[in-house]
This record gives structure tokens, C-alpha cells and sequence, in this order.
């Protein structure tokens, strides 16, 4: 009898604490909190002067948005010449270069917007992130200035 009514006094004073554990667990679980897909948060960072207004990481590859805010050294256009990414994570190839330029650099202006392609494949619902790199150059008056436009994407694949 002694240790019927200890094991039911035992669970008279922990049980309480063990139901607010069970109901806190299944709060968080509902919430999506124990699920990794949730805390990969979608976007990018850098590219400055270009803002990537949106990545698309499928079967055929990562395509990346981006539009032009205000080229430098007062130049009116700026030419494309390149762009690559390092360091994926969660597409098929760790580097790529971009296969949607070819040869022929694409001229921009202010506010207009271009797409890069580059090769590779995410897995739809797995997370990805990158770092690129897109190359371009301005005419001044003193000349022709190439500059490197670097920054992270980060997503899921569709």
C-alpha cells in the first residue's frame, strides 16, 4: 500500500509539470517549429547597385531576378558582362556560370530589370543559398570602369 500511495503522490506533484511539457511540445510542433524547411527565410542580400527581386531554383536551374537601382559614377547604362555563383548549397553543382548571357554583355539602365540563369537543379521544398557575383562596367568621362556586384540568395526549390 506504501508504494501505491507513493507513485500516486509522485504523480500528483510532477504530473502537472508533465502536461504543460506535453502541451508546449505539441504548441511548438503545430506552429512548425521542429520542422527545418521553416527557418530557411527566402531572399538575398548585396548585388548593390542590382536588387534580386526573385530567385527560382527548379530541374532546369537557379534563375535569378534582378532589377537596376542607380548605376554609379553618374553613367547611364551598364553592361552586363558576367555572373557566377559559389558555395551552393542545396543545388546539384557547387559552382556555376551563367549560361543565359553568353558572350554578348546585355546593357541596362535605371530601373530596368534582367534575368541570369545558371545551370544546376534543386529538389522541390529543399532549401538552397548561394553566393554570387555579377560583373558589369559603366562608361564615364575618364573612361570605361568594370566593377563586381557580390551577395547571397536564399530559397526553396520549386
Amino acid at each position: 500500500m506504501a508504494k501505491g500511495q507513493s507513485a500516486l503522490e509522485y504523480m500528483m506533484t510532477y504530473g502537472w509539470a508533465i502536461l504543460i511539457i506535453v502541451i508546449v511540445a505539441v504548441i511548438l510542433y503545430s506552429m512548425g517549429i521542429f520542422n527545418p524547411r521553416a527557418s530557411v527565410t527566402a531572399g538575398s542580400s548585396g548585388f548593390s547597385p542590382f536588387a534580386a527581386s526573385a530567385a527560382v531554383c527548379d530541374g532546369s536551374g537557379l534563375t535569378v531576378a534582378f532589377t537596376v537601382g542607380g548605376i554609379p559614377d553618374g553613367a547611364t547604362s551598364a553592361k552586363i558582362t558576367g555572373a557566377s555563383y559559389s558555395s551552393g548549397s542545396g543545388i546539384s553543382s557547387a559552382t556555376g556560370t551563367d549560361s543565359s548571357l553568353g558572350t554578348t554583355p546585355i546593357t541596362v539602365t535605371s530601373g530596368s530589370s534582367f534575368n541570369v540563369t545558371f545551370p544546376g537543379t534543386c529538389l522541390s521544398g529543399v532549401a538552397f543559398s548561394a553566393s554570387g557575383v555579377v560583373n558589369y562596367s559603366v562608361a564615364t568621362s575618364a573612361g570605361t570602369a568594370t566593377f563586381t556586384a557580390t551577395g547571397t540568395i536564399a530559397g526553396t526549390g520549386s
